[in-house]
Order: structure tokens, then C-alpha cells, then sequence
């Protein structure tokens, strides 16, 4: 079961998302990179609602169908240019987490490097 989820994270998808203009009656066939509960999305370019898309099995994998007049098209395209953008933003403006407050390990290794020049410097003057 642990071995197919692995699988299925790494392995390309057959699917085909088609999307279909009804007002302008024209259709845009593009790869599915990802599919959840929700939405069949095509990276950047298309996010559609899973609920309204027809589903068919095709040779090499599934077609999702989504006819819809331009004003929703235009829409499924700017919610995924928004996604996209939203991501390269996160990964954009990532900053480390900085290190706040006092280190006790570097300190206390400071204290002990201390103490032995201190023994150092004072069994070498009384050894004489």
C-alpha cells in the first residue's frame, strides 16, 4: 500500500484534460499534472472543479471534459495562474528561521576551552 502512494507521487499522468469553449466553440487538450478530491489542474495553466467535469476512459488513461461558456474558461485559467503565483511567492520569500536566544552548548564549550587554559597556564608556571 506505502509502495503504490510513492508510485503514484512520482508517476506521470496519462490523463487529458479538454477543456471546451462553448461560446467560441473551441477546445484546448492539455496533460493532467494533478488530480484531488476537488479539481483536475493543470500546472499554471487550468484548475477546474472535479464535480464538473464529464469522465470518460480513454486508451491510455482517463479525459476529463469541461465544457463551459468563456466567462467560466477564463476563470479556471486565472484561478491556476493565481495558484501558480501564490506558490513561486511562498518559495520566493522564504527566509530560514533565525536562531533566537542564547546557545547553552556554545557557551558551555566556551567556559570549559576557558578553564583549561587557565589549568593549562597554571600547572605549566608551578611545574617550573
Amino acid at each position: 500500500m506505502l509502495k503504490r502512494k510513492k508510485e503514484d507521487m512520482f508517476e506521470e499522468t496519462s490523463d487529458l484534460l479538454i477543456i471546451f469553449d462553448n461560446d467560441l466553440k473551441t477546445s484546448d487538450v492539455q496533460r493532467v499534472t494533478h488530480i484531488d478530491e476537488e479539481s483536475v489542474e493543470v500546472t499554471g495553466i487550468y484548475k477546474v472543479p472535479l464535480q464538473d467535469c464529464e469522465v470518460t476512459n480513454g486508451i491510455e488513461g482517463r479525459n476529463f471534459f469541461y465544457r463551459a461558456p468563456s466567462q467560466s474558461v477564463q476563470e479556471v485559467k486565472r484561478l491556476a495562474q493565481l495558484e501558480k503565483s501564490m506558490v513561486l511567492q511562498q518559495i520566493t520569500s522564504y527566509k530560514p528561521p533565525r536562531e533566537e536566544g542564547v546557545d547553552i552548548t556554545k557557551i558551555g564549550l566556551m567556559i570549559l576551552i576557558f578553564v583549561a587554559f587557565i589549568i593549562f597556564g597554571i600547572s605549566s608556571c608551578s611545574g617550573g
